[in-house]
């Protein structure tokens, strides 16, 4: 059986660091041995502050991926799709690996981001380092729930990981975007008017009685049922620039996509219109494999 990544169906965390690495030529036989000693330095590091929490999650992206696995490919893996639309500008942008850090102290994650910053620099380029936090009891910076349908237990494997029976089981589809938030004309709505547009209470998060038929709320249900995905975001902010850190797994990619084209509006659905609070950049897919794969690359190269 294939041994997941832990860090993909953890529990939510207080913080959140992610590290995008383009790989320098010629790297990928060293990169391949480093990625599966990853895992298990953050083992030793999680070990140490057993009260943070901590996890990580190593991905690879599409354009880098035939380079270093050049044997295997997962087989919906792509691309962040680029859709023209009218209601949200997605800057798409190809990154090699991708590396998520979540723990319950800023400290951990800071000691976490200098192990692998430290592991990779001979062989890679830092391009961006982002960092997330917990917000209100799991809002984002709307004040509403971050997640009103959030998945428990083997809901939450079964959504995210591929299952035993394909290949690269244990793998998940990852798809990540920054979103800057208009917190100025966010603010100037009345609470009615943020519920009415959200579609939930912004207390409870309970789905509101005759609400309006375009809200954010009806954009995400398909088939009246929220869609099958693990949602692992978190607020980022400074005082000039704030945002959501849109980090998405799940083991049917299209899941995804076809919740993007819903809130875009290229579905037989109105746009999601929380769109019009919200500006997306780095835009970019991922696969993080299991530590099973990993290993075994490594081992074969």
């Amino acid at each position: 059986m294939a041994r997941e990544q832990l860090g993909i169906c953890a529990e939510a965390n207080l913080h959140g660091s992610y590290l995008f690495f383009n790989a320098l030529d010629g790297q990928q036989a060293v990169l391949r041995h480093k990625l599966a000693r990853l895992p298990v330095m953050i083992d030793r590091l999680a070990e140490h502050f057993s009260e943070s929490m901590l996890s990580l999650v190593v991905a690879i992206g599409p354009q880098y991926w035939d380079k270093l696995y050049p044997q295997h490919r997962p087989a919906e893996f792509h691309a962040f799709p680029s859709y023209d639309n009218e209601h949200l500008s997605l800057a798409t942008e190809p990154v090699d690996l991708f590396i998520q850090l979540r723990s319950d102290r800023l400290d951990v994650n800071y000691l976490a981001c200098q192990q692998v910053q430290q592991l990779l620099a001979a062989n890679t380029e830092l391009i961006e380092q982002l960092s997330g936090f917990h917000y209100l009891d799991g809002r984002d910076l709307t004040g509403f729930n971050i997640n009103p349908c959030s998945l428990r237990g083997l809901a939450r494997r079964k959504s995210a990981l591929l299952p035993d029976t394909e290949p690269f089981a244990g793998g998940s589809y990852v798809f990540f975007s920054r979103m800057h938030f208009d917190l100025t004309h966010w603010q100037q709505l009345s609470q009615t008017e943020q519920e009415q547009l959200m579609g939930f209470s912004k207390v409870s998060a309970k789905v509101l009685a005759g609400q309006a038929e375009h809200s954010h709320w009806q954009t995400l249900l398909e088939d009246a049922a929220p869609p099958a995905l693990l949602q692992q975001s978190m607020p980022f902010g400074r005082l000039k620039e704030q945002g959501l850190l849109s980090v998405t797994f799940c083991a049917q990619p299209n899941a995804y996509l076809q919740l993007l084209q819903r809130r875009l509006g290229l579905a037989a659905v109105p746009y999601d219109p929380l769109l019009d609070y919200y500006q997306a950049d780095l835009c970019t897919a991922f696969f993080a494999p299991s530590i099973s794969f990993i290993e075994q690359a490594a081992q074969q190269a």
